[in-house]
């Protein structure tokens, strides 16, 4: 019965319906995650995780049970994108590209992963490239070339 609820929460959190998700896998799991060692229950704590750092935004706990996924089946390519998800909600992007791309090394035609991974876009080269990132010529130079492309999109909407 817990595994039919776990595919049905999984179902659920692939749908990103994650509340309802939520509620299924807080059914099953409730607080007490350790001795789940199973495929099925890997991939329920994967989506458990990405469905609490969504909905309840508790991102420690997210973010563990996303690796203890990842410890279990290292293999699987939805557990990596889960993962750089969960870092992407709790505003770490670049622990969710370095994520997304770990998983693609294993898995570059997975279509999860890829999507993730496009999804967390590409940042533009440093304004001064021998410079820092960080630099605050860099920053500002940055910001007003992002100014700039916003006033142009704004103007061709027009």
């Amino acid at each position: 019965m817990a595994l039919s609820k776990i595919d049905e929460a999984i179902r659920y959190a692939k749908a990103d319906d994650h509340l309802r998700a939520l509620n299924l896998f807080l059914e099953v799991y409730g607080t007490e995650l350790t001795g789940m060692r199973t495929h099925k229950d890997a991939t329920g704590l994967s989506y458990f995780g990405l469905s609490l750092a969504l909905v309840r935004k508790q991102m420690k706990m997210a973010i563990d049970l996303c690796r203890r996924a990842i410890e279990v089946e290292f293999y699987n390519p939805d557990h990596y994108a889960n993962l750089a998800r969960v870092y992407s909600a709790g505003g770490n992007r670049k622990k969710a590209v370095e994520t997304a791309e770990q998983g693609l090394k294993l898995h570059p035609e997975n279509d999860y992963l890829i999507s993730v991974r496009q999804s967390l876009g590409v940042r533009a080269a440093p304004a001064v490239p021998f410079l820092d990132r960080a630099n605050p010529i860099n920053v500002t130079l940055g910001q007003a070339r992002h100014a700039k492309k916003i006033a142009e999109e704004e103007k061709k909407k027009r």
